[in-house]
């Protein structure tokens, strides 16, 4: 099948994406499908190929390309609202390696557990979901937390969807549907260490993963933000 949603309005198409994966289920046949729409290809795939200019990013199931994007294509395309990217720089500090935000009001140093072998002095770019940022009680807990500027909300019923400034980067977060701060608003953000990953700003392919991040819960392995 090429495309063959693709005039549908939006209503029609999310009836048409349950029939027809009722009949993939019944006729049991393998078929491909190519779309622009990254909703069709992760709610009707079992597997999914990420293409650019014809090549091949990246070939897994949905959970697997949303979870564990190769490069900054993959990330950045899979996902709405699309994953946040923060420039950072690779230093060494204590003996160690960290990722360091250092610019503007911001800053942060994130502990990495990944093999650093040539890796000193690299721009890297920071990559973390929406959903994978929370709100703080009070002023968060001095650990792996942000506090940032309001700029835009957008309430959609189920969520919300918040933006606020870091540095020159504008950052995503989806909180629960109960939340509404107000524009001009100051609000205290967390997220967990784990969860970050971490692309070569000038190659773009991934360098950590969740697993070659610390792990959460030591005051020595978590992000330290200072914001706004």
């Amino acid at each position: 099948f090429d495309e063959p949603l693709s005039n549908l309005d939006a209503k029609l198409r999310v009836e048409m994406r349950t029939e027809m994966k009722l009949m993939h289920q019944r006729l049991k046949t393998t078929t491909v499908y190519v779309t622009h729409d990254q909703i069709e290809a992760m709610t009707l795939g079992d597997k999914v190929a990420v293409m650019k200019d014809g090549i091949i990013q990246q070939f897994g199931t949905p959970k697997e390309i949303y979870n564990d994007p190769a490069n900054l294509f993959v990330a950045s395309f899979i996902g709405s609202p699309p994953m946040n990217f923060v420039p950072m720089r690779l230093k060494r500090k204590d003996g160690g390696l960290v990722a360091l935000l250092d610019s503007g009001q911001a800053r942060c140093e994130l502990p990495l557990g990944m093999n650093d072998a040539g890796l000193e002095d690299r721009d890297v770019i920071l990559g973390l979901r929406p959903e994978q940022i929370v709100l703080a009680a009070g002023e968060g807990n001095g650990s792996s937390s942000i506090r940032a500027e309001v700029q835009v909300t957008e309430p959609t019923g189920p969520d919300t969807l918040v933006f606020v400034q870091l540095n020159d980067t504008k950052v995503c977060c989806r909180l629960a549907p109960d939340v509404a701060p107000q524009v001009g608003e100051t609000l205290t953000l967390q997220f967990d260490p784990s969860k970050v990953l971490l692309f070569d700003a000038n190659t773009g392919e991934r360098l950590g993963t969740a697993s070659s991040l610390p792990a959460q819960g030591h005051a020595d392995n978590v992000a330290q933000f200072k914001g706004r």
